[in-house]
């Protein structure tokens, strides 16, 4: 019981935030909560955006960027110089990665020279330590969700929430960019919305299952379901989702 109480002061913490970003009028201003909300684990910078097309051009590169509170001066130097499609965040973005502290990329992928030059380069702007979250949009298209700063320090909680914090964010700044809500509503059911509400607070399947009373495969296929109708490959992402819809609360 006192660990479901922690989640529970600790989601509705987090529910502020998202309260904020959905209040929110421009992109910039998203930027500006979500770096509030970061800055308790040492994050000074972020940027976001979906994985242009290979060989994108410059522009169309720079296009895809929907959140941007990167160092300017290292943004000019990464997009001229054509790091993009070298930089190895990006390739385990690309591969639909589990989400990384850039300590972890070795453990993760073969990093090259080059690839070593990029990460060590982006160290001068004070991007020494950084937290990336892969996701996917509705079409399915690779997102790239970076945290940075001189020194990352989050907990397993933080991890967690931030993702869930970011893939709300991303949502919210797309419909800004679109200028409008996604035409086709969604909807789920109550068992789904249920399973939903219990993966918010940060329980299992297993526990998820009991809480409910069913068995862990229907509350996985529940969960399976969910994640479908939103579109969405992750049950993190799926919370985000039917918390910005208005499904769950």
């Amino acid at each position: 019981m006192k660990q479901t109480a922690v989640w529970r002061r600790r989601l509705d913490d987090t529910l502020e935030f998202l309260c904020r970003i959905q209040r929110s009028s421009t992109q910039q201003e998203i930027c500006r909560h979500l770096l509030c909300y970061a800055e308790r684990f040492g994050a000074t910078n972020l940027l976001a955006g979906p994985i242009p097309p290979p060989r994108a051009l410059r522009r169309e590169q720079v296009s895809h960027v929907l959140l941007d509170a990167w160092p300017e001066q290292w943004s000019e130097r990464y997009f001229s110089n054509g790091y993009l499609y070298r930089d190895p965040t990006i390739q385990l973005v690309s591969r639909g990665s589990r989400p990384f502290r850039w300590s972890e990329i070795d453990e993760l992928c073969r990093v090259y020279p080059v690839g070593r030059r990029i990460m060590d380069e982006a160290t001068e702007f004070n991007l020494r330590e950084g937290f990336t979250i892969p996701f996917a949009t509705w079409e399915r298209q690779a997102v790239g969700f970076s945290v940075a700063g001189e020194k990352l320090d989050p907990d397993p909680h933080d991890r967690l929430a931030f993702q869930f914090v970011a893939a709300y964010a991303f949502g919210c700044a797309a419909i800004l960019v679109d200028g409008k809500r996604n035409s086709n509503p969604v909807s789920l059911s109550p068992r789904q919305q249920d399973v939903l509400r219990w993966a918010s607070e940060g329980f299992t399947v297993d526990e998820i299952a009991d809480r409910l009373a069913i068995s862990r495969n229907t509350a996985d296929t529940h969960l399976r379901s969910a994640r479908e109708r939103l579109g969405v490959a992750n049950t993190v992402h799926a919370v985000a989702e039917a918390f910005r819809h208005g499904l769950i609360s």
